[in-house]
């Protein structure tokens, strides 16, 4: 269980949110802030750019003291506790990851104003070495989407008249079914997909696609909402009547893949005794 998560704070006092939104780095410049903001917030975008340069204040840091209770819990529940994960939240930590990440060398980036909108690509980036990049982010990608993003992404390139030199995939999460060895055609250049994967357990004890069944209960668990058994067990501990618990993997329950139902194996076998 992460205990940094916002409902296990004793202290959710608006002092207490901005000693620990301090912690964030690189820090917010106010420019920066006032567009996070608004889109984490779903403010209106209409009549405004699609794609934006922001951050070029460098020197005019935000002034997070000023910020109402409830955008300090967001920015805390998106930068620290990582409790919201849908598109917006990985695009702007990917926004702060991009700022010190040297594998990049950034001459010019623009950020898309409405991670809402239909538009598949959150950022193009402009490199010293003359490349293009596009970069969409997402929360959990699977198969089907994954494709769909990548015929959105041909559209756009051609209405745009922009070919780009890599086209990189930013999720929290990922089926492990993904084709990245299949190219994105553009304009007869061929492209092969980047995965940057937020979330990566290489010691997770099953993958994403399994399914967990819980003997002795009426639960059952989509891996992919748990990164380690001990999770699994914390969750299963605070939803069942407890006793004797096993705890059986389906493999590849929630896969892409047509296949026959996969052999079902015994992760985990014990009591739990609930405390009264």
């Amino acid at each position: 269980m992460n205990i940094q998560t916002l409902d296990a704070l004793q202290d959710k006092s608006k002092e207490r949110l901005i000693y620990l939104v301090e912690y964030i780095v690189p820090k917010f410049t106010s420019d920066e802030i006032t567009h996070l903001l608004s889109e984490v917030e779903k403010k209106s975008t209409k009549g405004k750019d699609e794609f934006i340069e922001i951050g070029k204040d460098k020197k005019s840091f935000a002034e997070l003291s000023k910020l109402k209770l409830d955008q300090l819990k967001l920015l805390y529940q998106i930068f620290i506790s990582r409790e919201k994960n849908d598109r917006v939240a990985v695009k702007w930590r990917l926004y702060q990851f991009l700022k010190y990440y040297r594998g990049l060398e950034i001459t010019r980036m623009k950020i898309n104003n409405n991670g809402n909108s239909e538009n598949p690509v959150d950022f193009v980036i402009e490199t010293k070495e003359k490349e293009l990049l596009f970069i969409c982010c997402y929360e959990i990608l699977d198969l089907k989407q994954f494709n769909l993003l990548k015929q959105q992404i041909l559209k756009l390139a051609e209405e745009q008249k922009l070919i780009p030199n890599r086209i990189i995939f930013a999720p929290n999460k990922t089926y492990r079914n993904l084709s990245l060895e299949m190219p994105v055609k553009i304009d007869q250049k061929k492209l092969i997909p980047e995965l940057w994967v937020e979330l990566i357990d290489d010691k997770c004890p099953f993958n994403g696609v399994d399914l967990l069944l819980i003997g002795n209960s009426d639960l059952s668990l989509a891996g992919f909402n748990f990164t380690n058994m001990e999770d699994v067990l914390d969750y299963i501990y605070r939803n069942s009547d407890g006793g004797q618990i096993s705890i059986i993997k389906q493999p590849g329950f929630f896969s892409e893949f047509a296949q026959d139902e996969s052999e079902k194996e015994l992760m985990w076998k014990g009591i739990m005794v609930k405390k009264k």
